[in-house]
């Protein structure tokens, strides 16, 4: 009898640690190269370079045209952000850009910062340097 038990008991644990084990595969961390066409022999210039957010008439002209083209379906009833963004809200937020936001005040806001790029990879990431009323840098990053 306590051969049975302890056989089922090595059995169980057996089975448990084989349907709990972690099967999550992860890419390997390598050296990537995310830019278009084959990476360069030569070394990247990974320099940093200020940069200021510019746009002209023409890109907001764009903008504005895309926002009156846009086509949208309606949400589920009641679904409200449960099943993604609510075409209903989104309505209202085109409306807004379209019609009230001001661009060009929103490119000065944004100059009033120091901004920055550099190469990594093959990609441009473009980051904002701030500082803190205690002197503390805030680094800001997007692609």
């Amino acid at each position: 009898m306590w051969l049975e038990i302890l056989l089922a008991s090595v059995v169980g644990f057996v089975i448990y640690w084989f349907v709990s084990r972690d099967k999550e595969e992860t890419l390997p961390f390598e050296e990537g190269w995310w830019g278009p066409g084959a990476r360069p022999t030569a070394p990247e210039d990974e320099s940093i370079h200020p940069f200021k957010v510019e746009t002209s008439d023409e890109e907001i002209n764009d903008l504005h045209r895309r926002i009156e083209k846009v086509r949208l379906t309606p949400p589920l009833e009641d679904s409200r952000f449960h099943y993604g963004f609510n075409s209903n809200y989104l309505k209202k937020i085109l409306s807004y850009w379209q019609t009230e936001f001001d661009w060009r005040k929103q490119v000065e806001v944004l100059n009033r910062y120091p901004h920055f790029k550099t190469k990594i990879e093959g990609t441009f990431p473009k980051h904002q340097l701030e500082r803190d009323c205690h002197g503390n840098s805030i680094l800001r990053h997007w692609t």
